[in-house]
């Protein structure tokens, strides 16, 4: 028991410097931290013996209402691993792969041109919600060369969205892409289990109690409304801002995570279904599918990732109990090529900050494409 709860108090001190100085690094959002000292204890039981992605795997097989996972060659797709393949999951910015698609088809029609130049980046800012993902748009800014005023083109903006996952991006590139070419896209592809993407703006402040009445159903409709304001209304975007500043969500941890069930849904076995087809350049054209795998393809950097694949692309996701990844990749020492997505859902706060701080989630992604040996650990965990 000593030692138990020896572990809590160096974890939650460990945790909350790393939380405040990567996620919500500001003092407003510091105090909040400590305000939130059911969050920081909720399913710290599971962190002592989740060190290894084998001891990983032992949780996932364990805990499968937390889990989806859906990996196969995609020359073979009938035979991988399927848990929980079918149970609805948050996209959340898994839903920017389906921007990245209609944006190279609109490039490919010749209706957008990348290199249109980003004239004034505040189009982009307004959409920037305090203390939500704050550091991501940081480092958009940071890598754009904003504060140089360093010519950006629209191709840059696509580029770094994918990298950074930046809700601000998102949502500008949401505005620039139209909701009927969005949804025509979604009708075009046949998904049965997944959501049409939605701006995150929106999506926020349709959570948020102090901006609309979470206790009733928020619908699409309501969700882009909010996201029009603050892509129009300069003084709605003040105010919103100025209020997020002051009590960020209004929500507890747990509340945040659990809130997030309202966002848009899909499932691993359409989102992996998509990499085999993307990886098979079939979705919508060759050309397009290849612009599509080049821009995934941002993670595919440094020399240990390209020690294991020959060629490897992917999007993740990081917010409130969720780590969620697509990806395909081909493995070096055999050829073999695979298609995957997992999601890491609703997990309890303190352990979803655990996975988080050590990027296990998409350590765990990685190897299960390359490692035999992870993959058959795997199955046997969600085989017993």
């Amino acid at each position: 028991m000593k030692r138990a709860l020896l572990f809590l108090a160096v974890f939650v001190v460990i945790a909350s410097a790393t939380y405040a100085l990567v996620i919500i690094p500001n003092f407003s959002a510091f105090k909040t931290l400590y305000s939130n000292n059911d969050g920081m204890r909720d399913g710290y039981e599971y962190i002592e013996s989740t060190y290894s992605l084998k001891a990983l795997t032992e949780f996932i097989g364990n805990h499968p209402e937390y889990m989806s996972v859906v990996s196969f060659n995609v020359n073979d797709p009938d035979s991988g691993i399927f848990y929980q393949a079918d149970v609805p999951r948050t996209l959340g910015t898994l839903s920017n792969f389906f921007l990245i698609l209609e944006y190279e088809r609109q490039v490919e029609e010749g209706t957008l041109n990348p290199n249109e130049r980003i004239s004034d980046f505040n189009q982009i800012e307004r959409f920037s919600l305090p203390d939500i993902s704050e550091e991501s748009h940081k480092k958009s800014v940071e890598i754009l060369g904003v504060a140089d005023d360093n010519p950006i083109t629209l191709d840059n903006l696509v580029s770094v969205m994918v990298e950074t996952n930046d809700l601000a991006i998102s949502d500008y590139l949401w505005f620039k892409l139209g909701e009927q070419n969005i949804r025509a896209l979604m009708d075009s592809l046949n998904l049965e289990s997944t959501n049409t993407p939605l701006p995150f703006s929106g999506l926020y402040l349709s959570i948020h109690p102090d901006v609309s009445d979470t206790s009733t159903f928020i619908s699409e409709a309501d969700v882009i409304t909010l996201a029009e304001q603050m892509f129009r209304d300069d003084q709605f975007v003040s105010d919103t801002k100025e209020l997020f500043d002051d009590v960020r969500l209004n929500l507890s941890f747990i509340e945040e995570r659990d809130a997030l069930e309202h966002f848009p849904h899909t499932t691993a076995r359409e989102m992996s279904s998509l990499m085999a087809r993307l990886y098979q350049s079939d979705l919508l054209s060759p050309e397009i599918s290849q612009r599509v795998k080049e821009k995934m393809g941002w993670v595919f950097e440094g020399e240990a990732i390209k020690r294991s694949f020959s060629n490897y692309g992917a999007l993740y996701d990081n917010r409130m109990g969720i780590l969620s990844g697509i990806d395909f990749g081909t493995r070096i020492y055999d050829g073999q090529a695979s298609a995957q997505a997992v999601f890491f859902d609703k997990l309890p706060v303190a352990f979803w900050l655990h996975l988080s701080a050590n990027h296990m989630q998409e350590d765990y992604q990685q190897r299960l494409i390359w490692d035999p040996a992870l993959y058959e650990t795997t199955i046997d965990q969600i085989s017993n």
